[in-house]
């Protein structure tokens, strides 16, 4: 089974990959293990934390951090790799917004988190007045979203000095049938249920907007008509229902990321997957890679759970499997390691050194990760595999919280290792 690229690992670095490399034509073969990240994120792509426009801060950052994905990767090509990511996620009815610096998206617990790129139907703070009134409401039954929370933490916020924020609860009867328990709902649960109702042409939408309308009128204020809801009404893309959610209603709806698993983040990455296949890849899912087989400095195919019998063999691959969380990297008592390939890593000896004392604190361990040359191919005893590019959070020299860079460097590293392959084919 011989492919020009296969790429490993389903999480954005992975899928910025293997689109660029299959909207160039390559047969490419995408491995995924199952879950990425993106089940567990925001579905919003952090470039730099900054107080102005993140691009400019660029420059001196890379310059203070000269192993840093980013500085492998070079300012044009950082941007190139984000104006491609819109343009997929367009192409696939998933519009991002962004604007001349970060804005700020409203998180589940009403803080405000900057980021570079958002879901356009996502409730963020922008260089736009704050309404005067704003109504944050869930789903009674509903577990992931606390309106009083999010509401207490978000009236401390200097930009909603002078907003009333109220909170309300949806009662929506049909969900009693879903569930054993009226107490349990998830925001997957939820959402399948609308999408189930609308392919059998029934109304709950209608039922939503009547109650979103009692929820206005009972909360006596006449200006209010900015709504926020947990994103759980679709499994799929969720804007066209918004707006007719907007238009029954005549209010602005936005949409605030769940705790996980979070459906913005898998929308995301159906959108990414289903453009993936549109250009003509190949993606098997549950199919986690194990090891792989080399020829000098070369890897001619790697084995998955399946046997190592059963070569999947390429001209060139590329790393994106992820950190510990999705076991791209080991932690053992002996120190941490890449388990495909025995890649390089940076780490610390002693393991009383990776963590720092307190949970905000600095902590090393973040930076843990895989080595590589300027040109993103694997350090393996010491020297480039020549034909395996690393890229995500699988790689060493930066750390993703502190910085607020984490899908910054996956879709950069992603896309920047397929353009080093697209490079060496011609």
């Amino acid at each position: 089974m011989k492919f020009d690229t296969i790429v490993i690992g389903g999480g954005m670095a992975g899928l910025s990959a293997a689109l660029r490399l299959a909207e160039a034509g390559q047969k490419t073969l995408l491995m995924a293990s199952g879950q990425s990240a993106l089940h567990f994120s925001s579905g919003s792509v952090d470039l730099l934390e900054s107080e102005g426009d993140p691009r400019a801060a660029l420059p001196a950052f890379m310059a203070a951090h000269p192993d840093h994905p980013y500085s492998k990767v070079g300012l044009t090509n950082i941007e190139a790799s984000l104006a491609d990511l819109q343009r997929h996620c367009h192409e696939q009815g998933l519009p991002l917004f962004r604007q001349e610096r970060n804005h700020q998206r409203l998180t589940p617990i009403g803080t405000l988190k900057s980021t570079w790129l958002s879901p356009e139907t996502c409730a963020c703070v922008t260089e736009a007045p704050a309404p005067d009134v704003l109504l944050l409401a869930t789903i009674e039954g509903f577990r992931d979203f606390h309106p009083a929370l999010a509401a207490a933490n978000l009236a401390t916020h200097a930009r909603f000095a002078h907003c009333r924020i109220l909170t309300g609860e949806i009662r929506l009867p049909q969900l009693a049938a879903f569930s054993r328990n009226p107490h349990e709902f998830r925001s997957a649960d939820i959402a399948r249920l609308f999408d189930k109702q609308q392919h059998d042409r029934q109304d709950l939408l209608t039922d939503l907007a009547r109650e979103i309308g009692r929820m206005v009128q009972e909360c006596g204020e006449p200006s209010c008509r900015h709504i926020v809801l947990p994103a759980c009404l679709s499994l799929g893309l969720v804007g066209p229902r918004l707006a007719e959610l907007e238009a029954r209603t005549g209010c602005t709806i936005k949409e605030v990321a769940t705790m996980p698993p979070s459906l913005i983040g898998m929308r995301m990455q159906e959108a990414l997957k289903r453009r993936f296949l549109a250009l003509g890849g190949t993606f098997l899912t549950s199919e986690r890679v194990l090891g792989a087989r080399y020829d000098g400095d070369r890897v001619i195919g790697v084995h998955s759970q399946n046997g190592d019998d059963q070569l999947f063999e390429a001209d060139h691959f590329v790393l994106a499997s992820g950190s510990f969380f999705s076991r791209g990297l080991e932690s053992r008592l002996g120190g941490i390691r890449e388990p495909i390939f025995d890649a390089d890593v940076l780490s610390l000896p002693e393991r009383d050194a990776w963590a720092g004392r307190r949970l905000f604190d600095h902590h090393p361990f973040m930076g843990f990760g895989v080595k590589t040359d300027d040109q993103l191919r694997v350090l393996r005893g010491g020297k480039p595999l020549a034909n395996l590019y690393g890229a995500g959070s699988v790689l060493a020299h930066y750390d993703p919280v502190r910085e607020g860079s984490g899908s910054g460097v996956a879709v950069a590293t992603g896309w920047q290792a397929a353009s080093h392959i697209l490079g060496a084919a011609q």
